[in-house]
């Protein structure tokens, strides 16, 4: 394989006028990802020499990946750099797949589900050490009454304490219930904007958001970005307003969603 210098490339950038450019290294994993479209390639190029004379970044081989389309299908043309001294033989760049996104992740009711399930299941831990420990203490007692007063029958000494003990146990299960209550409407009230009264339109809109959204799964980079946008808008209307600020991007999410109708 041809190990190229950073000025060669930058020679070729000018020949080739590639859109794209991102630093990777032998895994396939970003060292510097692609240049997103108010940066310029060549601007991405001094970043990337920038970050292989820094003394942090290790010595080996490094793949400048070079595309001109964002979507997943779009090949891309791999330049090898060797920062260091002579190294063997470099590998080929391993392609890595993306995670799956996870649907749910998209809405704010999923998220407010998630958190209000972890609060339950830590109040039930806490519950279950209480138990084993109020056991442990109950096994003591029994053994200690069994030896210094055989003549009280344990089963009676046993019964008294369950007599006791219910009231206690059911009070105990309510003022968890509250405290899930509570804590849920309090996760409830920190969400970015209270979830408005939706009509059946809106439902439509919003699923046809999340479905367009889904769709390009296959082309992880868009995804990210569309994803990422979703993800940090209050509500629909701001995600689409924020997506108008990425031409292409909306370009591409407004003939796929054609598509998705």
């Amino acid at each position: 394989m041809k190990i190229y210098t950073i000025d060669q490339i930058k020679d070729i950038q000018n020949q080739q006028n590639y859109k794209y450019v991102g630093l990777f290294d032998q895994s396939g994993r970003a060292v510097i990802t692609f240049n997103a479209n108010n940066i310029s390639p060549l601007t991405r190029l001094k970043e990337i020499e920038t970050r292989l004379m820094s003394q942090a970044l290790p010595d080996g081989y490094y793949f400048v990946k070079c595309k001109n389309v964002m979507a997943k299908n779009g090949t891309t043309d791999d330049y090898c750099l060797m920062k260091g001294e002579k190294l063997s033989e470099p590998p080929a760049p391993i392609i890595v797949e993306s995670k799956s996104f996870q649907p749910e992740v998209l809405t704010y009711e999923g998220a407010l589900k998630l958190q209000v399930d972890l609060e339950r299941y830590k109040l039930e831990n806490a519950t279950l050490k209480q138990k084993i420990q109020d056991l442990e203490a109950e096994l003591a007692e029994i053994s200690t009454l069994s030896e210094n007063e055989e003549q009280q029958p344990v089963v009676s000494w046993i019964e008294q304490l369950t007599q006791i003990a219910a009231p206690l146990l059911d009070k105990h299960f309510q003022l968890k219930e509250q405290q899930l209550a509570l804590k849920a409407y309090e996760l409830k009230n920190r969400l970015p904007e209270k979830a408005p009264v939706r009509t059946k339109k809106a439902e439509d809109h919003k699923k046809l958001i999340e479905d367009t959204i889904m769709s390009f799964q296959d082309e992880p980079d868009v995804y990210e970005q569309l994803a990422a946008l979703y993800n940090s808008a209050l509500n629909q209307e701001d995600f689409l307003k924020n997506l108008k600020g990425d031409q292409e991007l909306c370009d591409m999410f407004i003939k796929r969603s054609r598509n998705e109708q």
